[in-house]
């Protein structure tokens, strides 16, 4: 089979491999579609991913065979797997936060992921898709199941006013459920047009800022009398974004992050105290993922963020190096095994 390996910075290959053979407990799915993860573009650009694994973790696809002890997936299946495969033993999974597990394996990162022809996986880690999601739908279960325990842990409240920094992938989805969840405004801070073009087609309503054109500071004071947004959900990893937080939220507000910053942010400690500020970080979403299909396939329209579908010979060039040297795109999609006429549609 085909499949990209990845080899440290800047070097990612596609190569030929044996196809997996999965083990008892284990199904072999073969892969129809997988995105292109921020975590992955990180990679790329700093080598932090184990040599020579096969990456990709955003995926959907159809059960090819399965170990004899599966149960509860045959077969011809549409799936889609988890990036997070807790141990199940640990403190964390034994108190249902499955997401901290310490000893937790990771698809695309600490093992062989879905930029592949195909991937076995555990069957504990394998969902069923609804029969009104596409195979294409379904590369967002993933992504979506992060924003959805973002806001799990956060206090938003229906009414809130919200302030999304940064409308990448992971911040095109953080609008969408913001919007299905009733926001009273959502504030959209990104410095690509065409990525708030993109929010423009999510909510009509979002109060659009570009902070390389106007003053964030100046616009969000305004436009709620001084007082500040209730919450931001940060999804940039950028440290300058970050560090604008601390005035930007409400006295008593709340800053959810979960884009992973690749260098130190400076923090406004005294700012976060004087203001009584709740700062708390968001990983993963495993125990959201039955969840996340439910939303999507019941608020089809609002998920319209896969803006590219590319080969997967075709992944470093119109894929790594584009998104790297343009970062204005919504959700990129490496189409491997998935049906044309349903990319169609």
């Amino acid at each position: 089979m085909r499949a990209a390996f990845f080899y440290g910075a800047g070097d990612i290959r596609i190569e030929d491999t044996d196809v997996p053979v999965p083990g008892d407990n284990e199904v072999l799915i073969r892969v129809s579609y997988c995105g292109i993860c921020g975590s992955d573009l990180t990679a790329y650009k700093t080598g932090n991913y184990v040599p020579g694994i096969i990456i990709g973790h955003e995926f959907s696809g159809i059960i090819e065979s399965k170990g004899k002890d599966v149960e509860g997936l045959v077969e011809g299946d549409r799936v889609v797997g988890a990036s997070l495969i807790p141990c199940g033993k640990c403190e964390f999974c034994l108190t249902g936060r499955p997401n901290l597990c310490k000893n937790a394996l990771m698809t695309g990162i600490t093992i062989n992921g879905a930029f592949a022809e195909y991937i076995k996986l555990p069957a504990d880690a394998v969902f069923k898709i609804p029969d009104n999601m596409t195979l294409l739908e379904a590369t967002l279960v993933e992504p979506f199941s992060i924003v959805l325990h973002a806001m799990n842990i956060s206090s938003f409240r229906p009414g809130d006013v919200v302030l999304v920094q940064g409308a990448g992938p992971i911040g095109l989805l953080t609008i969408a459920l913001l919007k299905i969840s009733g926001a009273s405004r959502i504030f959209v801070s990104e410095l690509s047009e065409k990525r708030l073009e993109i929010v423009s087609r999510i909510d009509k309503d979002a109060i659009l800022i570009n902070p390389s054109k106007e003053n964030i500071f100046s616009r969000i004071d305004r436009e709620t009398g001084g007082k500040g947004v209730d919450i931001i959900f940060d999804t940039t990893g950028s440290p300058a974004a970050m560090k604008s937080n601390f005035t930007l939220v409400k006295r008593g507000g709340e800053i959810i992050i979960l884009g992973i910053p690749e260098e130190p942010v400076e923090s406004d400690i005294f700012t976060t105290v004087m203001n009584e500020l709740t700062i708390k970080g968001s990983f993963e979403g495993y125990n959201e993922f039955r969840r996340s299909m439910d939303i999507i396939s019941r608020n089809r329209g609002m998920f319209n963020i896969i803006t590219s579908i590319i080969s997967l010979e075709d992944i470093v060039k119109d894929g790594f190096e584009r998104l790297l040297q343009a970062p204005v795109e919504g959700k990129v999609v490496v189409r491997i095994g998935g049906d044309l006429d349903e990319i169609r549609k």
